[in-house]
C-alpha cells in the first residue's frame, strides 16, 4: 500500500527530501504554489500507529517544511491536511497558504480561496519544465537546511556517489566509508528499478524501495536521492555536489562533470555480479 501511494504521488520523481522515518514529495496538484505531501515511510494506517522515532523525527520535518516554505515564498498560514479515505497510509498534505500573490521564475500565483479552507480539486496549472524547476529549486533547499554549518576540516563539504546497490556487500560499505570520510554531507543516488533495466536488460533482484531502505539506514549516508537517469552534471548542479566518488574501473570512462572526481579501487574478490553467480 504504501508503494501504491507513493506511485500516485509522483515518486520518485517528486522526491524533495527523505528522512529516516518521512518522505517530502511535491505535491503533484499544486493547490498553492509549494504544495507537498508528508508521507510516513512506514506502512501503517493509523496515525496512532506510528512509531515513537517517527513521531519524534516528525517535529524536525515540520520545523524544516515551514522553514524552507517560509523563506522561499513567504507564506501567510500553512494547512496540514490528513486526508486517509482513498489512500490509507499515514500522510498529510501540506498546503501553504497566502493572503498576497506570490512569485516564482517570473510568474505570480494567488491563493484563490484566501482565506477560506483550500479546495484540493482545483490546482495551479504548471509544465513539465516549471515543476522541475520547482522541485530542484525546494531540493537545494532543504539540503542546504539540513547541512551541519560548523567548520570543518574535510577536504570536500558535499560528496556523491550512486549505483545499483543489489546485494549490498562490503565492496559497497568501504566505498560509502572512505567517501564519508572526505567530505561532511554524502548523497547517495540509488537506480530505479527501470533505470536498471534500461541499462543492464534484466531487474534487480532486490526491489527499489528495499534498496533505497538500505542505503538510508546505513550510518556513513546522509541522504539518499533515486538515480532515475545518467545525468549525472543534473545532480551536481541541483545538490551543489563538490565531487563525486566512484570505482578506479570508470577512470576515462565517467561522464564529464564540472565537480572534482575521486576514484577508489574496488574490494577484491567482492561484486554483487559474482554474488548473484553464488545464488
Amino acid at each position: 500500500m504504501l508503494n501504491a501511494t507513493l506511485s500516485k504521488f509522483g515518486y520518485p520523481e517528486s522526491l524533495i527530501k527523505s528522512y529516516d522515518y518521512w518522505h517530502v514529495l511535491l505535491r503533484p496538484g499544486q493547490v498553492t504554489l509549494g504544495s507537498l505531501i508528508l508521507i510516513c515511510k512506514e506502512d501503517v494506517f493509523q496515525y496512532a500507529d506510528i512509531s515513537e522515532e517517527a513521531l519524534k523525527e516528525q517535529k524536525q520535518v515540520v520545523s524544516h517544511i515551514e522553514s524552507v516554505l517560509k523563506k522561499r515564498f513567504n507564506f501567510s498560514k500553512i494547512n496540514y491536511l490528513m486526508l486517509m479515505m482513498v489512500d490509507p497510509v499515514v500522510h498529510f498534505h501540506v498546503i501553504p497558504r497566502y493572503e498576497h500573490p506570490v512569485s516564482f521564475c517570473e510568474k505570480q500565483f494567488e491563493d484563490r480561496h484566501w482565506p477560506k479552507p483550500p479546495v484540493l480539486s482545483e490546482t495551479i496549472e504548471l509544465d513539465d519544465i516549471y515543476t522541475a524547476e520547482l522541485t530542484s529549486t525546494l531540493k537545494a533547499d532543504f539540503a542546504l537546511l539540513s547541512e551541519n554549518t560548523t567548520v570543518t576540516t574535510k577536504k570536500y563539504r558535499r560528496m556523491y556517489t550512486s549505483g545499483c546497490f543489489d546485494i549490498f556487500h562490503q565492496g559497497h560499505l568501504n566505498i560509502l566509508k572512505k567517501t564519508k570520510a572526505l567530505c561532511d554531507y554524502l548523497i547517495v543516488g540509488v537506480s530505479t528499478d527501470e533505470l536498471i533495466v534500461k541499462s543492464k536488460g534484466r531487474p534487480p533482484l532486490i526491489p527499489f524501495e528495499e534498496r533505497i531502505s538500505i542505503l538510508e539506514s546505513n550510518r556513513f549516508v546522509d541522504e539518499v536521492i533515486p538515480q532515475i537517469d545518467k545525468n549525472k552534471q543534473k545532480v551536481v548542479d541541483e545538490y551543489n555536489i563538490d565531487a563525486i566518488s566512484v570505482g578506479s574501473d570508470w577512470k576515462g570512462k565517467y561522464p564529464s562533470v564540472t565537480c572534482e572526481m575521486v576514484y577508489f579501487d574496488y574490494t577484491p574478490n567482492v561484486s554483487s555480479t559474482v554474488l548473484k553467480r553464488k545464488l
